[in-house]
Parts: structure tokens; C-alpha cells; sequence
């Protein structure tokens, strides 16, 4: 994921519900069988990503594409066919976001889905940001992208246990918390509200 002649720099911003409620979001990408879950444009959207694998690939300031990927069977027997649309659309990914993937009862499909998207995706796109396996069951993310500023803003709420109120991501502790896997590509920048996060306080996640 290294690149040493870095040109653009993505911004992954984590948010409270009142901030990505306020987001203009057109560009909706859905996950059922029954609507397209893969839309190259230059801004889209994307929600309730729980046990499916969501995402994009992005050429900066060029061109992106978004995804949310369902954890079933048919997606699992279609898989290389999924991810020759993705690379076919953009095809020398500068840039890319990967998340999702969960242990939950009646999705067994799911870790084995986001482990063979980062397989590939570490293979074919040269700097890639990893939200790898919600540590709970009632975990999930929204988010949505931006080409005109390369900014994928990330709304993530998860609750400990079911006597719990749900928390949102608005610090560092809660990310650490809610992920078991968190990478940080080279030339990305992560912020937690107005926050930025610096990888010479964090290195653990930094690639």
C-alpha cells in the first residue's frame, strides 16, 4: 500500500448524525438484488452497512466509484464477476476505502466476504484504508464520498451489549473500540469530527 511519489491526499472524516444528516447525499447506492449496488459517479452514497462490505476506488480529482457488497450466497457463487465490474469501471485505482464484516448468527459469509475484497484490493489499488470486522452485533456505518474535495465522511454507531444506548464514533477510542481491523493508507487523512488524527500519535494505524 506504500507509494513513495504521493500526489493527493483523501480525507476520511468520521461524524455525528446531526453532521451527515445535514450532508447534501444524492447518488444513493442500495444493497438488495434488485437495485444496482455499484455506481461510479462523483459523489454517492451508501447506508446501514452491518454484515455487507461497502466502499470505493478512486482516482482523485479523476474519477470513483462506490459499492455496498451483501454478504448472501449469490453474491458469494458471483464474486469474480463483482469484482471485474468494480476494477473495469476504475480501472488503476489510486486510492480506495474498504469496510464492513461482522460475526453474527445467520450471516456466515460475511468475514470470508470482506477477506477476500482486501485480498484483491491490496493487490490492485495502490493506498487503501481498511474499517476491517465490527467487534458488535448492532454496529453499522453510513457513508458517503466526494470526488470535488476526496472525502469519504463516516457516520458509525455500535451499542456494547442490549442493555446499552447506541453510541456514535466520536473519538479515537471509540474507533479503536468498534473495528478489530483499522489501516490507514499513506497520504490519508483521518479526522474524528474536527479532529485530525496523526499517525505519530497513533502509528498502529497508519500505514
Amino acid at each position: 500500500m506504500n507509494n513513495k511519489s504521493i500526489t493527493f491526499t483523501s480525507n476520511i472524516r468520521f461524524v455525528n448524525r446531526a453532521v451527515y444528516d445535514k450532508l447534501s447525499k444524492s447518488n444513493r447506492i442500495y444493497y438488495d438484488h434488485n437495485r444496482v449496488n455499484l455506481l461510479k459517479a462523483d459523489e454517492f452514497f451508501s447506508e446501514e452497512i452491518r454484515t455487507c462490505t461497502g466502499g470505493g476506488l478512486v482516482n482523485p480529482k479523476s474519477e470513483a466509484e462506490g459499492f455496498h457488497f451483501w454478504d448472501d450466497a449469490p453474491n458469494r457463487k458471483n464474486f469474480s464477476e463483482y469484482i471485474n465490474r468494480l476494477f473495469r469501471f476504475v480501472k488503476n485505482p489510486k486510492r480506495g476505502l474498504l469496510l464492513g464484516g461482522k460475526e453474527l448468527e445467520g450471516h456466515p459469509y460475511s468475514i470470508e466476504q470482506i477477506e477476500k475484497f482486501k485480498k484483491v484490493f491490496l493487490e490492485r489499488v495502490e493506498n487503501l484504508s481498511i474499517f476491517e470486522k465490527y467487534r458488535y452485533q448492532n454496529a453499522e456505518t453510513h457513508f458517503h464520498y466526494s470526488l470535488k474535495n476526496d472525502t469519504w465522511t463516516l457516520l458509525t454507531t455500535f451499542r456494547r451489549d442490549k442493555n446499552s444506548g447506541m453510541r456514535t464514533v466520536k473519538n479515537i477510542d471509540d474507533l479503536l473500540e468498534c473495528f478489530e481491523n483499522i489501516f490507514i493508507a499513506e497520504g490519508d487523512r483521518l479526522f474524528i469530527g474536527k479532529k485530525e488524527i496523526l499517525p505519530e500519535n497513533f502509528p498502529q494505524i497508519f500505514v
